[in-house]
């Protein structure tokens, strides 16, 4: 899949570029606290989801689950989850804003399924990784559901709650995921502020701090 894409520079210049994308993973239990895994664990087991075998785990999709508009297909029991997204170009990795949108029901039956069932909805604004380092802890992930015409707070956490960068790079490699050149990853996600919420709009963004800037998106949930 060649998509265009628009890469926002830490001095305010924005550049156009056409990436190829050959290749999709969602990384689940992808969080550094354990902690904070466990809290993810325990929102899914509340809805009778077995918890996993490995921490983290990969779950391959499909590149046409890939979706940048703003209509994500999904049921009245799916939901987002706003994560940071790794994308290497061939020459450097590039950070942006997805979500990986999941049906919650399926899921208590097999969680790959409940991935694969539903669009995969990603941002066209991205950084460069370079830009972001020296703040990356600071870095803020946070989503607004809307159900029934209620927008509520949904999640909010910084990216200290994930796995660094290298540290997930490292476990992908050792999970067998070691060509990931042209691969959308997945990092992860944060704890929802009270348990899950299925609506029909989902907004979500990524804030980098120091330079004031986000990147943001949204999406209707079709059923």
């Amino acid at each position: 899949m060649k998509k265009e894409i628009n890469i926002h520079l830490s001095n305010g210049e924005v550049k156009k570029q056409v990436i190829d994308i050959k290749k999709v993973i969602v990384v689940g239990y992808g969080g550094r606290n354990i902690e904070k895994i466990q809290e993810h664990i325990d929102e899914l087991s509340e809805l009778g989801i077995a918890p996993p075998p490995n921490v983290p785990m990969i779950y391959p999709q499909k590149i046409e689950q890939l979706n940048f508009s703003h209509d994500c297909q999904g049921s009245k029991y799916s939901s987002g989850e706003a994560e940071y997204i790794l994308f290497h170009d061939g020459k450097e990795w590039l950070v942006t804003l997805g979500s990986d949108h999941t049906d919650r029901e399926v899921e208590k039956e097999d969680i790959l399924k409940s991935k694969l069932i539903c669009d995969k909805p990603i941002a066209s604004d991205f950084w460069k990784l370079a830009d972001l380092k020296e703040d990356w802890n600071n870095i803020i992930l946070r989503s607004y559901v809307t159900t029934n015409g209620e927008k509520v707070l949904y999640q909010e956490d910084t990216l200290e709650a994930l796995l660094e960068v290298e540290v997930l790079l490292e476990k992908l490699d050792k999970l067998g995921e070691k060509e990931l050149e042209n691969t959308v990853i997945f990092s992860g996600t944060v704890p929802t502020k009270n348990g899950f919420i299925f609506g029909e709009k989902f907004e979500y963004e990524i804030e980098h701090p120091m330079l004031n800037r986000k990147i943001r998106h949204y999406y209707s949930i079709i059923n």
